[in-house]
């Protein structure tokens, strides 16, 4: 079984690492009662596992945040500009 976490973030997301109990930390991203906490599983392994997926998703995270830097310096916000979607726009008139 997969379980696959989709966040669309708002103003104020953030991430940061956090310690709930002396000599337990937690990556958590989102804010208040929003977001993804990663773990260390309780496991031998666990602690080298957990370093690499950081180091992957680090990669991964500064790979998509130029993307979407360079999506917004160049996206054009005209009236005849496609959706996100690529659904039409609504046309009808009131």
């Amino acid at each position: 079984m997969s379980v696959h976490v989709v966040i669309q973030p708002a103003a104020g997301f953030g991430a940061e690492v956090i310690e709930p109990l002396p000599g337990v930390r937690q990556l958590v991203a989102g804010r208040d009662q929003e977001g993804i906490t990663i773990q260390v599983p309780a496991r031998i392994g666990g602690l080298a596992d957990t370093a690499r997926f950081a180091r992957a998703l680090s990669i991964a995270a500064g790979e998509f945040a130029e993307w979407c830097d360079d999506q917004n310096r160049n996206r054009s916000y005209d009236d005849n500009h496609p959706t996100w979607t690529g659904l039409p726009k609504n046309t009808t008139k009131e």
